[in-house]
């Protein structure tokens, strides 16, 4: 994802062409797709994200659960054998439900010990992933929001595109398979032009009105970024209508989430930069931008 005061961008900038083909766009299907979950509410909310386009690409849906250690520090020592045994039945229960919910698509089940980063990165990497799904739980004030804890690490970390679902998302299966409207943003660099092709190939499957937006900087030229935005759509591509394209003054953490509620958006496309180093960010959002367009937009 990219982010304001970045080069690349802005009233000097030139965007840089991509030249998007329908064969990028079909190479963007969904086969394996990750639903990571801490068993809470907010995860739950994503689930039927997760199983509505496992349904539409035909994919096989991984259900992980990060299982850590065992944690009581207000509990009584005496307590802690009755406390395991409590979370080992919540656990077999949700399993329980999670296969139920999950009965309608091809799909396996692993609830595994260790740290959350270390479980995805290992499932994705053993198991293919190409879309890995998350519920965030939304909160303000603070810079930890997704599975507790790992937010920022999952997004700069993983190394497959990353769906999250926030708390004022709906939440049964009928109504988030009616994705209407999606809003694809970009600042044109490498990273965010990464994630074209996962927009234009989410609205054809789910006959989406596609809406391109770019934040331009003062004085910069709202007819180039719109002429640009309409190149990243390969001609020919069978999209439900004319996509639109919109440019628009200000910061990008400020107009995206303002650019969802005016269009409508059911879903944001983004893209970002896998992390490598933690002190080299070039062409790609703020820390700080990243967490509130998340929060503001889901």
């Amino acid at each position: 994802m990219s982010r304001q005061g970045q080069p690349g961008y802005g009233a000097a900038a030139q965007p840089k062409r991509l030249d998007l083909q329908q064969r990028d766009v079909a190479r963007c299907g969904f086969r394996r797709i990750l639903f990571a979950t801490d068993l809470s509410s907010a995860a739950e909310k994503a689930l039927p994200y997760a199983l509505e386009i496992a349904r539409r690409y035909q994919a096989t849906l991984y259900v992980v659960h990060a299982i850590g250690p065992a944690e009581y520090p207000y509990a009584p020592v005496s307590t802690w054998p009755q406390l395991e045994e409590q979370e080992e039945r919540f656990r077999l229960d949700a399993r329980q439900r999670l296969e139920r919910q999950l009965k309608a698509v091809p799909h396996e089940i692993e609830f595994r010990h260790g740290q959350v980063l270390e479980v995805l990165s290992q499932v994705i990497s053993a198991k293919q992933i190409e879309l890995l799904v998350i519920g965030t739980h939304g909160r303000t004030g603070i810079e930890k929001a997704v599975l507790g804890s790992v937010a920022e690490s999952i997004f700069r970390k993983a190394t497959c595109p990353v769906l999250t679902v926030g708390p004022r998302a709906i939440t049964d299966s009928r109504s988030a398979a009616e994705l209407s409207r999606i809003l694809y943003a970009t600042d044109f660099s490498p990273e965010s032009l990464a994630a074209a092709p996962y927009a234009v190939s989410l609205c054809r499957e789910h006959r989406a009105l596609l809406i391109l937006l770019n934040c331009i900087e003062e004085g910069g030229d709202s007819r180039i970024m719109i002429r640009t935005l309409r190149d990243l759509v390969p001609f020919g591509v069978d999209l439900r209508c004319e996509p639109i394209c919109v440019a628009e003054q200000g910061l990008h953490g400020d107009k995206i989430p303002q650019a969802c509620e005016a269009h409508g958006a059911d879903l944001l496309v983004l893209g970002a930069a896998v992390e490598k180093n933690p002190l080299a960010h070039p062409l790609q959002f703020h820390r700080s931008a990243l967490y509130k367009i998340i929060v503001r937009s889901t």
